[in-house]
This record gives C-alpha cells, structure tokens and sequence, in this order.
C-alpha cells in the first residue's frame, strides 16, 4: 500500500519556530527520572527524538547524558537551522545532533538506537502507521519506542488570571466559551492532512499492529503559572506577552476559518470582536504592569506516553 506523505508538505514550509521553543516549559527537572525510566533512557544511551522541531525535547533529554547522544530529525530546515544555533548558545551541542530527514524514508540504518522517541510527532503525519514503522526499523531490538502525547480529547486548563484591568471577567467567559465550541465542534473540521482513523488515544493499538511488544501507557500533567518566581521574570513576561499575540491571531483566524460553526453555537462577531478587544488591553496590562502583578494566570494539561518493546 502507497504511504501518504502529504503532512510533509505542510511541515516542510511551516515557520512557528517559537511555538516550539515556548513547550520547553512542559518538561520540569524533577520529571526528567520519569522520563528516562519510561522511555528506556539511560545517560549512556544513543536516543533519536522524531520530528524534533526546533530539538526542545532532544535539549531537555540530552541533559543528564554522560557518554550518552541524542539524535533529532525534522523534514522543516528552518526548524534544525534554528535548533543547531540554540544548541551551541546552551552548550550543548556535543550532547545532541539534529539534521534534516524525511520521517517516511530515513537516512538512518536499522538497529541503530537504543531508544526512540518523539513529542508531538506521530499525530501530525498523514500516515501514522507509516512513521512509526520507520521509528521501529531504527531501534534496537529490545528497545523502547514511544511516542509522548499533548491530547486533544481533554482541552487545556487555561486559567486568564484575576486581572485588575475592567472588563477581566468577561475576557474569562468568553474566552472559554470560543475555546468550547472550538475543541467541541471546529476543532475537528479542520484539516491538517493528518490521520483521523489513527488518533491519540489508539495509539496502543498502533503499537500492537505495528509488532511492539509489553505496551504500557504513562499519564503526566503539566501547569505553568506565570506568577512562578523560580523563572526569570522577563521570560514570564515574554512567554505571556507571545501567548496572547498567538491567541489574538489565532483566535481571529480560526473563527474566520469556520465562521458557520461559530454562529451556529451563537458566537457572532460581536463577540468575537469583544473578545480581540479585552485580550489587546491584558496584553497592553501586562506589558506595563507585569512586574508588580500578581493575578496568577496559570494554564496546564494533560499529556500521555505510549511505549513498546521492539
């Protein structure tokens, strides 16, 4: 059977490169045993992160490597260029190596690492089952292979803060109520060219068709507050700053995309216009007022790890 490439398409021009870097709070240094334990990750293992972006989750994994590599791939050249310059400036580029690579036709031979993983990967392909046999040809026999997973089926909890600003609470509402009809109805009319028969939660049975062995899956959780003094207080402002702006964008882009769902569910553009309005005066709050806040916007999630035994 011919394999659909067509995501490659789509990510090969893809040019969000902060989106990527700003998931790196997702990975907290107290879970990174974790993730070693269930990724069948030792300091001296030979690892390949699949579809690495811009190499935050190979970065957060190279970590605690002694003699141990990781390998990242990605088909977006903007996204590795970028990638290979963050390396060096956190010196850790003789802990990991990242190059361009075509995850339905690798240059990689087979058995070669020990552990396989990626975030976020296999569900943005067009042919899951495709990419994940190509995952599994380059793993070791008895390695684990794994796929880490930012769910779609459980929204996020997004928290907007007890903002000073008139008008907070409103923001509050109606931003839930556009994210419900987002995550509920639009969400899936939209079309990534990715796999609808082979979504998040199947992905055990993936593993089993594709000859994985000993499937187990591990739940975690992240949250972030912005509020949190461990981090420098000019990346909570930055990070925040750049949600909003993403979320102005993006917001006006998807209702515009899948207007008819939006007024089916009474969301019309007066809201819509309402809602752009309250997030330009909390990102203008923030922008001035961010030092002295404290209105504690937090979000969080769930995320899930599948893995089996070649």
């Amino acid at each position: 059977m011919a394999i659909n490439t067509s995501s490659n398409e789509i990510w090969r021009s893809w040019q969000n490169y902060s989106g990527f870097e700003d998931r790196s709070f997702r990975f907290t240094e107290d879970m990174r045993p974790l993730f070693y334990k269930w990724l069948g990750i030792t300091p001296h293992s030979y690892v390949l992160d699949a579809g690495c972006g811009t190499g935050v989750f190979a970065r957060y994994l190279a970590v605690d490597m002694a003699d141990g590599h990781v390998d990242g791939f990605d088909i977006n050249k903007g996204f590795i260029e970028y990638g290979k310059q963050k390396l060096q400036d956190l010196d850790l580029d003789e802990k990991v190596s990242l190059r361009v690579d075509d995850g339905f036709n690798l240059s990689t031979t087979d058995n070669t690492y020990d552990a396989v993983t990626n975030y976020t990967y296999i569900g943005v392909l067009s042919d899951p089952i495709a990419g994940l046999k190509e995952l599994i040809r380059v793993c070791k026999p008895g390695g684990v292979v794994s796929c880490v997973i930012a769910t779609n089926s459980i929204p996020p909890i997004v928290w907007q803060g007890d903002y000073p600003f008139e008008g907070a609470a409103e923001l509050q509402r109606l931003y839930n109520e556009e994210s419900y009809i987002f995550s509920k109805y639009a969400r899936k009319n939209t079309d990534f060219n990715q796999s609808q028969e082979w979504h998040a939660l199947r992905y055990p049975k993936m593993f089993e068709i594709c000859g994985l062995k000993h499937i187990e899956i591990h739940p975690f959780a992240y949250t972030f507050n912005y509020n949190d003094e461990k981090l420098p207080i000019a990346y909570r402002q930055d990070l925040l700053k750049k949600e909003i702006e993403a979320d102005i964008a993006w917001i006006s882009a998807r209702y515009e995309d899948k207007k008819d769902i939006y007024l089916e569910h009474e969301f019309h553009e007066e809201k819509l216009n309402r809602l752009i309005e309250l997030l330009n005066i909390k990102l203008d709050y923030v922008t001035n007022n961010f030092e002295k806040d404290n209105s504690f916007e937090w979000i969080g999630g769930f995320n899930f790890i599948v893995t089996g035994i070649k």
